[in-house]
């Protein structure tokens, strides 16, 4: 563990002091580790002689101390039935307009893949048009070669668009699940 990263630690775990006296504690670690330096030794080993960022907080901190792993009471307490019946509420009239507004992507997604299928089959509808009436017109074979163009790119624009819809889809449906649990997931 380098200098830096000792200080971030000591700094996000001493945040909880007033100002003054983090600021004062970290100092004088920034004091030892610059007099270790000028000595020759590498910024690893002053970490090692220094021990580890976390104890060396919270025997700092003393009876202020609060273990950041464990959660407090007041995020453990369970949602209230009436605040379930809110959050629901809340949820089903945002469905209202979140669905509608997902299913009209998905239909401009599906609008493009469908889009991009038709060109690239285009040749294949010149080839029918000529067995059921007859003429051949070498515009309309060109025509449709340049939609093959447009068709491959629809194609890869298809790929990134549904990917997307996916994605949204998901983290909605994610969302709504956090929020009738009441964010216990």
């Amino acid at each position: 563990m380098n200098k830096k990263q000792f200080i971030a630690i000591l700094e996000s775990r001493l945040s909880v002091l007033p100002l003054e006296e983090g600021r004062e504690f970290i100092e004088e670690v920034e004091t030892h580790f610059d007099i270790g330096i000028q000595n020759g030794r590498t910024e690893q080993e002053i970490a090692r002689e220094l021990g580890d960022p976390f104890e060396m907080a919270k025997e700092a901190l003393g009876d202020r101390y609060v273990d950041m792993e464990t959660p407090s009471q007041s995020a453990m307490k369970k949602t209230s039935t009436f605040s379930k019946y809110a959050i629901g509420t809340g949820l089903f009239f945002c469905a209202l307009v979140a669905i509608p507004f997902l299913a009209a992507l998905w239909s401009g997604g599906v609008a493009i893949a469908l889009g991009s299928l038709v060109t690239i089959l285009s040749p294949v509808f010149v080839l029918l048009d000529y067995m059921v009436n007859g003429t051949f017109y070498p515009a309309k074979l060109f025509l449709s070669i340049s939609l093959i163009g447009i068709g491959i790119f629809l194609g890869y624009a298809t790929r990134s668009v549904l990917v997307g819809l996916i994605s949204l889809t998901s983290k909605y449906s994610k969302w709504n699940s956090r929020m009738v649990k009441g964010r216990e997931v």
